[in-house]
């Protein structure tokens, strides 16, 4: 009786570990779902991802996620407001003193539907490492900030 209920349960767990792994991936965001890392350590490593934002007008949103890049601590390179660039750079210490940057390039460009897409890419040299949970929650906060406040508050 006792390896009919052990089997049982197995067989349960073995059914529902799809179904929580798909539920896990229907409340992924367009960000986290289009996340991306390509590289090794020793090579350097991509971390990339974008999403569509719909609803937003271009110039406001760009401005939004030119803001939240420097409110992260990234230093603003440069901005482009006609093409929708923006260039930053995340200062690095190395372990002998030495300083590097690792750079982030956001592209945000308008949808003819209306809104933006913005796109991300952080690269980091060989030998740095970053986790990537954490660069994605930095990357799509980025993506988020296309949104606006108000945005914002409807989802809280």
């Amino acid at each position: 009786m006792n390896r009919a209920r052990a089997f049982a349960a197995i067989l349960l767990l073995a059914t529902a570990a799809p179904l929580l792994a798909a539920k896990k991936q229907e409340t992924a965001t367009p960000c986290e779902q289009n996340f991306s890392v390509d590289g090794s350590f020793g090579a350097g490593k991509v971390y990339a991802t974008e999403a569509d934002v719909p609803g937003v007008a271009y110039l406001p949103a760009l401005h939004r996620v030119r803001d939240k890049i420097a409110e992260q601590g990234l230093d603003i390179v440069a901005v482009q407001e006609k093409n929708g660039y923006i260039r930053a750079a995340n200062p690095v210490k190395g372990g002998a003193g030495g300083t590097a940057n690792a750079p982030l390039r956001v592209y945000v460009k308008p949808l003819e539907a209306g809104g933006v897409n913005v796109s991300l890419q952080f690269t980091i040299a060989g030998g740095q490492m970053a986790s990537k949970k954490t660069v994605m929650g930095y990357m799509c906060e980025i993506v988020g900030a296309a949104e606006g406040p108000a945005a914002a508050a409807a989802a809280e």
